[in-house]
């Protein structure tokens, strides 16, 4: 279990590039499917991704960047339209207990182009298709591994 809003926001960094494919909202649980393929394929070849059970107490809302067009954001609350949007994790931050996710946007035109995602929340879990669970210091380790990889290239 990944526990504190520092470490969860640390987590979603770690998923940059990432997509949120799809959701479920159990009473207080969100768990998301996160597409990440260069991060879940470095464990095993037929990885797609990872799971993310997140522990939520609050609402979850998504606040927009408009595009060109559109001068104005928009705070938005239904879970399944947000979800909708095709979601592409680019970092995330803790700000007092709630991390803001944010994420680009590239699923249909939208009068947004992206925005944060806020989630209140103090613990995680995250696990893989074979039911692996990941510490976050492991998933750390893996995203360096990557990334001084990719540098080299």
């Amino acid at each position: 279990m990944i526990t504190g809003s520092s470490d969860i926001a640390r987590l979603f960094s770690l998923f940059h590039d990432g997509g949120i494919k799809q959701y479920e909202l159990k009473q207080d649980k969100l768990i998301l499917e996160v597409g990440i393929l260069y991060l879940a394929q470095r464990i095993s070849p037929e990885l797609k991704g990872f799971h993310v059970e997140l522990e939520i107490s609050g609402p979850i809302k998504f606040v927009t960047w408009p595009d060109h067009e559109t001068k104005e954001s928009r705070t938005l609350t239904d879970l399944e339209f947000i979800m909708s949007t095709d979601l592409q994790i680019l970092e995330a931050k803790d700000y007092d207990g709630t991390v803001k996710v944010t994420c680009a946007q590239h699923a249909f035109p939208s009068d947004f182009i992206g925005g944060d995602l806020f989630v209140r929340t103090q613990s995680a879990n995250v696990w893989d298709a074979n039911h692996t669970c990941y510490s976050i210091e492991f998933l750390d380790n893996l995203c360096k591994s990557y990334w001084e990889e990719w540098s080299r290239r």
